[in-house]
């Protein structure tokens, strides 16, 4: 069989890994979630993708394996991504000395594969990706013969894989004290089901059997750091040296891991002729950049502080109730933030987010009751049918029609009421609003009476046209205040600038509207919006 059809096999992992990628992020406690173990393999297959791509549909060439090797590795990020980009780089690269797939190679793939990823860990932990990889070769070990196909040595593979998956929590004491498996060995099942689904599609691996004991709803543990505060857990730390000729003569890898021990540990350290990838938990990320850039420059750097994300997973674990909201823009963002929303999902007007954004903002959220905030008419039917597939929380929509609706609700939440009392704060700050939406006309027509030319700003009230400037934005605020039924009455005016130019125009123009809503507490801020110069929220 050709080569080529290996394509398909990495396609069918890769997409196994992202169907089931929020799933493995859920699994995540082994050391901590320092950055999601389902993102973090996601990403390394999707380099493998990329280099893909850019090979199309010719058969595959011994070169490839290394294009497709680096692409995983570029793209690896966290314990498990690198790790996997480990096990890659031995079974893509095993391919080299084979002119077709079959059972043969496929073992010599999984076994370089198996050792590779060992080879990648510094102080390689059982129960882990490393046990289910190894295990799954073993068992396609035991039951290979000269007449097993590669669809057969597949099965074995994943009946070996999803059997040691089950016993990690027998290996790793800390998996059994949370009654979790191990979300690297799960990725893996994931991997090596989608590569037998996309040669047999009449089998299938229930893979909900497995994540089924995956939920963590308490504390989240962590091995190895110790200590108190910061401490706690250190800090995430990667990095990727270019070295120069010369230097990386000199670099002695088994030295650098002796050294190693003593700044952290979880270490994997990888070197791919003069580039050395490097991902380390510890407690002096300065100390190890030094020690490093004198080998060579870096060409990709990134530490996390693995505490804060800790406390972070702490608090949001024992959230009752969150808020989902929408926003268009990076104020808008920023302020339902501030306000206490626990996620916003970027969308609004012309780009409408879909259904599954929604669902996932929603198990990002973590709680078990989410107030949703549509925050736009268009998107009120899709956060509907969020409460039809999401089932993991009571799903409570206060519809609001505009981001300003949206920035008034977020105003009367208070995160110490219950649900009950929050949706009908939320509700009833809504009572008597109005929105007031300020843009330049794109086409020329007679709208609601109003004659509009193309390029003019128009005023818009609650979806109707009201008023026109012929291409002056600050006429067409000052004109567009006094038309809002009852303006002299409101309480507050709050204006939301799409970008900095029009905020300074704004602003210049408070006193005025000041004089129209005498009672009104008046501001202004970013809201970053696409499409409208300003929204308005009239209360």
């Amino acid at each position: 069989m050709e080569l080529s059809v290996l394509k398909k096999m990495l396609i069918g992992g890769a997409k196994k890994i992202l169907d089931n990628k929020q799933t493995l992020n859920d699994m995540n406690v082994f050391p901590i979630p320092d950055g999601d173990t389902g993102t973090n393999m996601d990403k390394t297959m999707s380099g493998v993708l990329w280099a893909l791509m850019e090979i199309g549909d010719r058969d595959l060439e011994s070169a490839d394996f290394d294009k497709l090797y680096t692409g995983a590795l570029m793209n690896s990020q966290g314990n498990s991504g690198v790790i996997l980009s480990q096990w890659l780089k031995g079974f893509l690269k095993a391919f080299k000395d084979y002119d077709e797939l079959d059972a043969g190679s496929l073992y010599a793939a999984f076994l370089a594969g198996t050792e590779s990823a060992y080879n990648a860990v510094a102080e390689p932990v059982e129960g882990t990706f490393l046990t289910v990889c190894r295990k799954a070769q073993e068992n396609a070990e035991e039951n290979l013969d000269e007449d097993t196909t590669i669809e057969q040595f597949m099965k074995d593979v994943v009946d070996g894989a999803a059997e040691a998956l089950k016993q990690t929590p027998e290996l790793l004491p800390i998996l059994k004290e949370y009654d979790v498996l191990d979300s690297g060995a799960m990725g893996f099942v994931c991997l090596v089901t989608g590569m037998l689904e996309s040669l047999d599609e009449s089998f299938s691996v229930d893979l909900s059997s497995f994540a089924s004991v995956a939920k963590v709803t308490g504390t989240t543990a962590a091995v190895g750091m110790g200590g108190e505060g910061l401490a706690e857990f250190g800090y995430c730390t990667e990095m990727i040296i270019q070295m120069e000729d010369e230097k990386a003569k000199g670099f002695n890898e088994e030295l650098v891991r002796s050294d190693m021990r003593d700044f952290g540990n979880s270490l994997v350290l990888v070197r791919d002729g003069n580039q050395v990838k490097i991902h380390i938990h510890t407690l002096m990320p300065e100390s190890v950049m030094a020690y490093y850039h004198k080998f060579g420059e870096f060409v990709k750097l990134k530490i996390e502080n693995m505490t804060i994300q800790h406390h972070e997973t702490l608090i949001a674990a024992k959230k009752e109730v969150a808020v989902v909201a929408v926003a268009d823009g990076d104020g808008f963002e920023n302020l339902f933030k501030d306000l206490g929303a626990a996620q916003v999902a970027r969308g609004g007007q012309s780009d409408n987010l879909s259904l599954q954004v929604l669902v996932e903002s929603c198990k990002a959220a973590g709680a078990k009751d989410i107030i949703l905030l549509p925050n736009n008419k268009n998107i009120i039917m899709t956060a509907e049918k969020v409460r039809e597939v999401y089932k993991e929380a009571v799903i409570h929509i206060v519809p609001t029609k505009s981001m300003a609706e949206g920035f008034l609700a977020m105003s009367a939440y208070k995160a110490v009421l219950s649900v009950a009392d929050n949706e009908k704060a939320m509700n009833d700050s809504l009572n008597g609003v109005h929105t007031g939406l300020i843009a330049k006309a794109d086409k020329t027509g007679v709208y609601n009476g109003v004659s509009v030319t193309s390029g003019d700003f128009i005023g818009v009230l609650d979806d109707d046209i009201i008023t026109c400037a012929d291409s002056d934005l600050k006429t067409c605020l000052v004109k567009f205040v006094p038309t809002v039924p009852g303006c002299a009455d409101y309480k507050a005016v709050k204006v939301f600038a799409g970008k900095e130019e029009d905020k300074a125009v704004a602003d210049s123009v408070m006193s005025q509207i000041k004089d129209i809503c005498p009672d009104a507490e008046i501001s202004s801020c970013i809201g970053g919006q696409n499409i409208y110069n300003y929204v308005i929220a009239f209360s």
